[in-house]
């Protein structure tokens, strides 16, 4: 009976130990998101996967795989968003700029103005049916909470919102609850192998996660998709789409209700050069409105290098303009 309850000691503290180390070593790259959405309702996870809705603003997790502020979360978390906030575990945070989406694959990409941060490190290998897995995230605004199980099945499909198909999915049992969305699933040593997107409602133990190699395949294109649309030419600017205060409007007679506000302003670039700034709002560029990231990379794609840009811009409440020669 002694040996036996020994045994049973010892395992668990094997089991106590994996978790406790994993959670340690992926912990520091994990982050809450906020999200505010300017009164769209939208959930914390799909409606599909039985996620409850909130007005004008959301909650989910991601992580840093990158040194260089680079941050992955699901595509459903940020959808919508006109201001996301990205909070680190040391407690900094950052207003984020989106790099770009794969709603295919629910994935988003996101990058803040930091560097020398920690990372979360992939994992290798394939995946099997009883592995023992981590989820770290900020489940009902409960942050860096931690959960355990295991690997339930692979290759599952759930139906998604708009008719879309997430496919080769993970299941757990690992405990999912609103706030989880995007947060790293890791292995007994902490490197990531997959990402926390959908739970069921009113079930129990039915936790689904994106895998490791989808996560590397959305990461691909997004970035080959950015690189494309930067073409040969470009401003140097990252930024996002913001509503436009109805007073501020007024006072400069805008008709637009939104604009893009830069969150990064590349060094040495055409835009710094002009004199643009970080948190300066983009209006409008060769006399077109801007009213989101998308309106100025299309506006900018019709130049070529050497071309001169007017853009139309607003800092401290008042109309300003500069040209940069791209």
């Amino acid at each position: 009976m002694m040996e036996t309850e020994e045994r049973d000691a010892q395992a668990l503290d094997a089991y106590s130990r994996a978790v406790t180390t994993a959670a340690e070593r992926v912990g520091p790259a994990v982050v809450r998101i906020d999200v505010e959405r300017g009164g769209l309702r939208w959930p914390y996870l799909s409606p599909a996967y039985g996620g409850p809705g909130f007005d004008a603003t959301g909650l989910g997790s991601g992580f840093l795989f990158a040194s260089d502020g680079q941050v992955l979360t699901n595509a459903h978390v940020v959808e919508g968003a006109r201001r996301i906030r990205v909070t680190l575990a040391d407690g900094r945070s950052f207003d984020a700029g989106l790099v770009g989406t794969d709603p295919d694959a629910d994935v988003a990409l996101l990058r803040i103005g930091a560097d020398r941060l920690p990372v979360a490190e992939f994992g290798r290998g394939k995946l099997r049916v009883g592995q023992l897995v981590i989820a770290v995230g900020n489940p009902y605004g409960l942050n860096w909470t931690v959960t355990a199980g295991v690997v339930s099945a692979l290759g599952r499909t759930l139906e998604g919102r708009g008719g879309r198909r997430l496919t080769n999915l993970i299941q757990t049992d690992t405990p999912i609850n609103p706030g989880n969305s995007g947060g790293p699933l890791v292995d007994s040593s902490g490197r990531v192998v997959g990402m926390t997107t959908a739970m069921v409602a009113l079930a129990q133990g039915l936790g689904f996660s994106i895998p490791l190699e989808t996560l590397q395949g959305a990461i691909a294109r997004i970035t080959r998709e950015g690189a494309a649309r930067a073409g040969s030419v470009a401003l140097g600017v990252g930024g996002m789409r913001i509503q436009l205060d109805p007073a501020l409007r007024r006072s400069v007679q805008l008709n637009q209700l939104s604009a893009m506000e830069l969150l990064e302003v590349h060094r040495d670039s055409p835009a710094e050069r002009a004199g643009l700034r970080r948190l300066d709002i983009i209006v409008a560029a060769d006399g077109e409105p801007v009213t989101e990231p998308r309106d100025l990379q299309r506006i900018v794609r019709r130049h070529v290098p050497g071309d001169r840009l007017i853009v139309n811009f607003l800092r401290d409440g008042k109309l300003r303009r500069v040209t940069a020669v791209l």
